[in-house]
């Protein structure tokens, strides 16, 4: 199975086909433990609730695809080592129709991934409809995947999501055990915003939605007041259509050379007694995270947010970087926590010669730069795929299975995972599982590359990169 039972007792004779299946409601199990009994006469489901019997039920499935109708007897006792398994979906560069996005999801509920990290707004594009601010997806949500190279038919003119489908997605997530957890990309990342609304950037000019990859200069100005009075009313917009207790609000690759020629900016960081732009961004995301949080939600963020060492304990970081001069590790020890999604493990947006399916299974939940409390900080762990240069759905699903059930296994099971060789084992005789809800998988020889081919496929995709874009990307990352 994966992910893998924590504890699996295998006991005396078998169960048939015929065998009766009941459930019973057992109260005192967590929210997302069940237990599966299995003998010659009966199989008994236990759970808490609607999300433990669907994770027993899924299990209990697995089991018959690897063992056949006849199963062996046995006692499971299970329940996740972190409450945070997540998967994220770029749907700003890339307008994914709701099918799609459901099959997404559903694939990702059978492997107990808990979360939905929907990613929808970003320099090349704004996919929901806003009520107060209409703007945003009649001038936001243009075409970028026409650059990209990624339109495809299924693509509806405007490229957004109603407000209802936005309802439709969180009532499915919910039905399947997962909250939905929307990204508002700020201070940086807000070009398709600025479009629509340029007199909440520095220099207050007219620009156009992003139609490359690549980071922007464009910021949200931290010193006009009405940024923060235009964020508030759209994170009210927001809230309306998402009812769960996370929020992403971004916080990565944030060039500061608009900041540092605003007056307006400049005045604020004198008047909050900030030392520098790095400061003026922690400034920035706590003012937003205290809104959310004066909401009852909990506010993510990219891990460049704690660089100014001024971000507020609650705010949870998420890093996918490196920790520049122990800034994470000093948030972590205020009592801040973490979710791990890095690049090298977490990133599925590349190709299996760059990343590969062991990666993913080897990422190290108790990174030594987190210190001696950095294990007891993670809430868990998640599994990303950006879309500035994926063309379809078929290649969406390529990149992402089987990896995402990698990182599913590691943040269930932690330490506890027998070792990649047997995950592949299982993986594979699970392979039907992907065909059953219509996935198109990566296959087994796809898995991990060898020299070669991973070499290869390294060369193809940095034929994505300009030598200009390279250097445009270096010099803003040393800006950040």
């Amino acid at each position: 199975m994966i992910p893998r039972p924590r504890k699996m007792k295998l006991t005396e004779g078998t169960a048939s086909s015929e065998v009766p299946v009941k459930e019973r409601l057992c109260p005192q199990l967590g929210v997302e433990e069940y237990r599966i009994y299995i003998s010659p006469k009966q199989i008994w489901l236990d759970g808490s609730g609607k999300t433990g019997f669907f994770y027993a039920r899924t299990t209990l499935e697995q089991l018959r695809m690897i063992y056949g109708e006849d199963l062996p007897c046995m006692e499971i006792e299970d329940g996740p080592a972190y409450s945070y398994r997540s998967f994220q979906i770029d749907c700003a560069r890339h307008y994914f129709s709701v099918d799609e996005l459901k099959k997404m999801i559903r694939m990702s509920a059978e492997f107990k991934l808990n979360h939905f990290h929907w990613h929808i707004s970003d320099d090349q594009g704004w996919r929901i409809e806003s009520k107060c601010y209409p703007r945003l997806h009649e001038i936001g949500s243009v075409r970028a995947g026409d650059h990209f190279g990624n339109y495809h038919s299924d693509q509806k003119s405007g490229g957004y999501y109603t407000r209802d489908e936005v309802r439709d997605i969180v009532d499915y997530c919910k039905e399947l055990g997962i909250e939905v957890v929307p990204e508002i990309d700020m201070p940086g990342h807000v070009t398709a915003i600025l479009a629509a609304y340029p007199n909440l950037s520095c220099l207050g000019q007219p620009v156009e939605v992003g139609m490359k990859a690549g980071i922007f200069k464009e910021l949200f100005c931290a010193g006009r007041e009405e940024t923060f009075t235009f964020i508030e009313k759209l994170l009210d917009d927001l809230m309306e259509l998402f009812p769960g207790k996370y929020f992403h609000i971004g916080g990565d690759e944030a060039p500061k050379e608009r900041w540092n020629g605003c007056e307006n900016c400049q005045k604020r960081m004198k008047e909050e007694g900030l030392k520098n732009a790095q400061e003026l961004q922690g400034y920035f995301c706590n003012r937003i995270a205290s809104y959310l949080q004066s909401k009852g939600r909990i506010p993510i963020v990219w891990n460049e947010a704690v660089y100014g060492g001024n971000l507020d304990k609650g705010v949870v970081v998420q890093l996918w970087t490196e920790d520049k001069d122990n800034q994470i590790q000093a948030h972590l020890y205020k009592g801040g926590t973490a979710i791990l999604a890095m690049v090298e493990n977490c990133y599925c947006d590349y190709p299996y010669g760059m990343h590969s399916l062991k990666d993913m299974y080897d990422l190290e939940t108790a990174p030594a730069e987190f210190g001696e409390h950095g294990e007891a900080s993670v809430l868990g762990m998640e599994c990303l795929v950006w879309t500035e240069f994926i063309r379809d759905n078929e290649r969406l699903e390529e990149l992402c299975w089987p990896r995402f059930a990698a990182l599913a296994e590691v943040g269930w099971c932690k330490k506890e995972c027998l070792g990649y060789e047997d995950f592949r084992e299982r993986l594979t005789k699970l392979f039907a599982l992907f065909e059953k809800y219509g996935v198109h998988a990566t296959k087994l020889e796809g898995w991990d590359p060898d020299d070669e081919t991973a070499a290869k496929q390294t060369e193809e995709f940095q034929m994505n990169f300009s030598k200009e874009d390279r250097e445009e990307a270096r010099r803003a990352q040393n800006d950040i």
